[in-house]
C-alpha cells in the first residue's frame, strides 16, 4: 500500500506523516507513503498511490479540483481523504466520494480507524495489503478468482493480473473465511462468486481457468455453494 500525503502546512505534514509512522508500527503493516506540500508535484505521480491523505484548501489547486482529476482518470479504484479545519466543506467532498473527512488537528485515532477500516474491513469484501519483494498491492477480496499455494508463498489471481505474494495459503483461508471462499484442494482457494460451473473433479472460474476440487471436499462445496446461491 502507498499513500500520498499533501498538505502546504508544513506542522500538519509532519503531523500526519508522524500518524502513518506511528500506524505501521501499531499495526504492524507495511506502508509507503511521500509527502507533498503541492498539488501540481503530485498530480504526474497519481498512479503511483492507492491511498491519498489531501488538505483541502491550498493555494493554486485545491484538494476538492485534485481529488476531482482523481475520479476522472481513475474511478473508484483511488481512496481519497480530506483533511481540513473547516467542517462546513464536508458536503463538497461527498461529490468526489472521499472515503472520510477529518478536522484538524488530525486526531490519531480517527485517523487510525480510516486506515483499520480500509485495510483490515470485516465485511464480506476485504481490502488486502500483499507485499512481494519490496512492492505492497492492495487487493480487494472481489477482484479475485482465486489463489494458488506456491511453496510458501501464494499466486493470487484476478481478472486482471497475477499477484505474487509472501503469505501463505492457510493465511488467505483465514483472513477471506467471511467473504465467500472456499478452500477446494490444499492448494487452492476459490471465490464462491466468481464460479463459472463445476463437476466433481474441476471448478472453473469466470475467465476460464480450472482448478481442482479435492474429492473429500466435494460434498461440503456443494452444500455451500448452493446455500450462497
Amino acid at each position: 500500500m502507498k499513500i500520498a500525503i499533501c498538505d502546504d502546512e508544513k506542522t500538519a505534514l509532519e503531523s500526519i506523516v508522524s500518524c502513518v509512522e506511528e500506524y505501521c508500527i501499531e499495526r504492524k503493516v507495511d506502508i509507503e507513503y511521500v509527502g507533498f506540500n503541492d498539488y501540481t508535484l503530485l498530480i504526474p505521480r497519481i498512479d503511483e498511490f492507492d491511498y491519498f491523505i489531501l488538505d483541502y484548501q491550498m493555494p493554486g489547486i485545491d484538494g476538492l479540483s485534485f481529488a476531482q482529476t482523481i475520479r476522472e482518470q481513475y474511478g473508484e479504484k483511488k481512496t481519497i481523504i480530506f483533511v481540513t479545519a473547516f467542517k462546513e466543506i464536508v458536503y463538497d467532498s461527498f461529490k468526489v466520494r472521499a472515503y472520510r473527512f477529518l478536522l484538524k488537528p488530525i486526531n490519531k485515532n480517527d485517523l487510525f480507524e480510516a486506515l483499520d477500516s480500509y485495510i483490515f474491513s470485516d465485511a464480506q469484501i476485504k481490502n488486502l495489503s500483499l507485499k512481494f519483494d519490496g512492492t505492497t498491492n492492495i487487493v480487494s477480496s472481489d477482484d479475485i478468482l482465486f489463489i494458488e499455494a506456491n511453496g510458501r508463498d501464494c499466486d493470487v489471481y484476478t481478472e486482471d493480473e497475477i499477484i505474487f505474494c509472501h503469505k501463505n495459503i492457510s493465511w488467505f483461508d483465514d483472513e477471506l473465511s467471511s467473504c465467500y471462499f472456499f478452500r477446494a484442494h490444499r492448494t487452492y482457494l476459490v471465490n464462491l462468486k466468481k464460479i463459472k460451473k463445476f463437476d466433481c473433479n474441476y471448478i472453473e472460474m469466470k475467465n476460464g481457468y480450472k482448478v481442482s476440487i479435492s474429492s473429500r471436499k466435494y460434498k461440503e462445496f456443494c452444500k455451500i455453494y448452493l446455500e450462497m446461491k
